[in-house]
């Protein structure tokens, strides 16, 4: 009798191994899922920046002096690139925008881009340009941000007395 197949020990052994690869494999896939959504949130800051700063060029908004801030919220920048997070949900067109004092001399670009949740707000909470770039720009990107308010942004952007 020469029977062919594999034995009860072999298929258990096969579930085992493969029961292992599942338990290293499943942590790195998610967290390689969240680290790309968080990239793309960061890039569609970046893409406002850039709006925001075309504009100024452009002369269709106009540069900040020393104590004033510009404030140009995303239903102004009119970008059809950046309407949706990496979750669907909506941006929000008011609450997200980009704030441009001077400072020095030289324009800085601050960024606040929300999204509405089922759970809350989540997105880039009012950063500053060069804090999109590096090794700590994921931490950028959180869940459950508020909405920064005039005095809130004033003390971020360092400016005492400004109009918005």
């Amino acid at each position: 009798m020469n029977k062919k197949g594999f034995t009860l020990i072999e298929l258990l052994g096969v579930i085992v191994i493969l029961s292992i690869i599942m338990l290293i494999a499943i942590p790195n896939i998610t967290s390689v899922l969240e680290k790309n959504k968080k990239e793309t949130y960061l890039a569609d800051a970046k893409k406002l920046i850039t709006q925001a700063e075309y504009e100024i060029r452009t002369g269709n908004v106009e540069k900040p002096n020393s104590t004033d801030i510009v404030k140009v919220t995303l239903s102004y920048l009119g970008t059809n690139d950046v309407n949706k997070d990496p979750d669907g949900n909506s941006y929000s067109q008011t609450d997200s925008y980009v704030v441009i004092v001077r400072n020095d001399g030289y324009l800085e670009y601050y960024v606040n881009l929300v999204a509405t949740t089922d759970t809350g707000n989540k997105g880039i909470y009012l950063t500053k340009q060069d804090n999109l770039q590096g090794d700590n720009r994921l931490a950028q990107v959180k869940k459950d941000i508020e909405i920064p308010d005039e005095n809130k942004i004033k003390e971020i952007t360092n400016k005492t007395s400004a109009t918005i």
